[in-house]
């Protein structure tokens, strides 16, 4: 699936702002105003396999949402020739905030109804209303506090970090409060603060993505679909999800290792194998490794200063 043309105001969209590698259009910063714009989104299926599976009468739908907004519209397609569907997907400007998603499902007739879910999209597209570059990587917001004087805080009066996950968008916070934490983490002189500083920003990295991974998992809920896959849950939750399942399972699809995240979490247990992957996902993501590595070299060069 990907859009074939980009439109505001049926005037088209530079390239630049269409990622097909990240599946994302940008439309933040566009130097004149416009009200609608219209994705010309083309999906392509095997048709071999469309004309031999045990179903009649498919037909492709492309679905529109916004979890901010609780946007959700939905486009029919036209199928263009074997294996080609496409449609015309007109987003209202005024309707969105931040990002919608749009994604695509197969429908089709079998033995046991009309109209039943028999596939979707791999990856569905963004489109990012506040971004002028099409990536979907975000960095997290980080925000100096006093936690001793703030209410919601408070509590955690002795961390030097903490991650509010439960608003609209996460926020990390760093304690002001703690003598030291915040000149070393923004004025760090000398190689000896630099590497300090170095390392305790991996490990802050590290913490939050698995705050983050948590939360988005969690958020998941106990929906299933027809087929019984779970659902995926919107909004940043969703954006966390399909940007670290592929590293804890990269040999399954997005919808494969979201269910199989979901199974490991509902089925209990001690959760060790997929610790051990989250561990591994979130180091790699925070070049933890490569941190060490130079953090042990910095302090062998310190040492070896001293012994002269």
């Amino acid at each position: 699936m990907r859009p074939a043309r980009v439109l505001l105001d049926n005037l088209p969209v530079e390239l630049a702002r269409i990622s097909d590698q990240e599946n994302v259009v940008a439309l933040h910063g566009i130097d004149r105003r416009w009200r609608t714009a219209r994705l010309v989104m083309e999906v392509t299926a095997d048709p071999k396999e469309i004309a031999d599976g045990p179903w009649r009468n498919v037909r492709c739908l492309m679905i529109v949402t916004n979890s901010r907004t609780h946007v959700r519209h939905s486009f029919l397609t036209k199928n263009e020739a074997p294996g080609l569907w496409r449609a015309d997907v007109d987003l209202d400007r005024a309707a969105h905030i931040g990002h919608c998603q749009v994604d695509a499902v197969f429908a089709a007739d079998l033995e046991d109804g009309p109209a039943r879910l028999v596939g979707r999209a791999e990856t569905p597209w963004r489109v990012d209303f506040d971004s002028a570059r099409p990536t979907r990587k975000r960095t997290l917001k980080m925000v100096w506090k006093d936690f001793t004087e703030t209410p919601a805080l408070e509590e955690f009066r002795d961390d030097p970090w903490t991650v509010d996950a439960e608003a609209g968008e996460p926020v990390l916070y760093l304690n002001s409060s703690l003598e030291g934490f915040r000149a070393l983490m923004e004025k760090a002189s000398g190689a000896e603060q630099r590497t300090v500083r170095q390392l305790l920003a991996s490990h802050i990295a590290a913490q939050a993505w698995e705050a983050l991974f948590h939360t988005a998992l969690y958020a998941c809920g106990t929906e299933r679909d027809e087929d019984g896959r779970p659902q995926w849950p919107g909004g940043w939750h969703e954006e966390v999800l399909r940007s670290m399942l592929p590293e804890l399972w990269p040999d399954l699809s997005p919808d494969d290792a979201l269910r199989e995240a979901v199974e490991r979490r509902r089925e209990g247990g001690n959760g060790a194998d997929l610790h051990a992957r989250l561990l591994h996902a979130v180091a790699t993501r925070t070049r933890t490794q490569k941190t060490v590595t130079e953090t042990v070299r910095a302090l062998r060069r310190t040492n070896d200063r001293g012994a002269r």
